[in-house]
């Protein structure tokens, strides 16, 4: 009886254990995926801003054209500028999604990976 005890007691202190590490895990994937999103977001207002000043000259470039083939190539310019920067800004923002998005959930799975290996050693013992 009193081995079922101790392997009670023992059970229930590891419980504890992994309550606090997942905790403590679950809390620092926050911190990560929070600085993570203030990233994506300065990033996506540094973007538009760029965008928003290109955008100003572009305009100011077309109102200053004196005939229609001026006008058809200046808003060609623009357009192939707002697409490539939306392409560069997509990848950029998707590259450091995926940074972010790893990089938080770390903290987490390295915890899960720990009991799992725990778990597997006390059932192969």
């Amino acid at each position: 009886m009193s081995k079922t005890a101790s392997q009670f007691d023992t059970f229930l202190k590891e419980a504890k254990d992994f309550n606090a590490n997942y905790s403590e895990a679950c809390s620092k994937s926050g911190t990560i995926f929070m600085k993570g999103m203030e990233d994506i977001v300065s990033t996506m207002v540094s973007l538009s801003q760029k965008s928003a000043e290109k955008q100003s000259k572009f305009f100011k470039e077309a109102m200053g054209c004196k005939t229609i083939n001026e006008f058809a190539e200046a808003q060609n310019k623009i357009a192939q500028s707002g697409f490539d920067d939306f392409m560069t800004g997509a990848t950029k923002i998707s590259e450091i999604s995926v940074k972010v998005f790893t990089e938080s959930v770390e903290p987490v799975n390295a915890q899960i990976t720990k009991v799992v290996e725990k778990a597997t050693q006390a059932v192969a013992a």
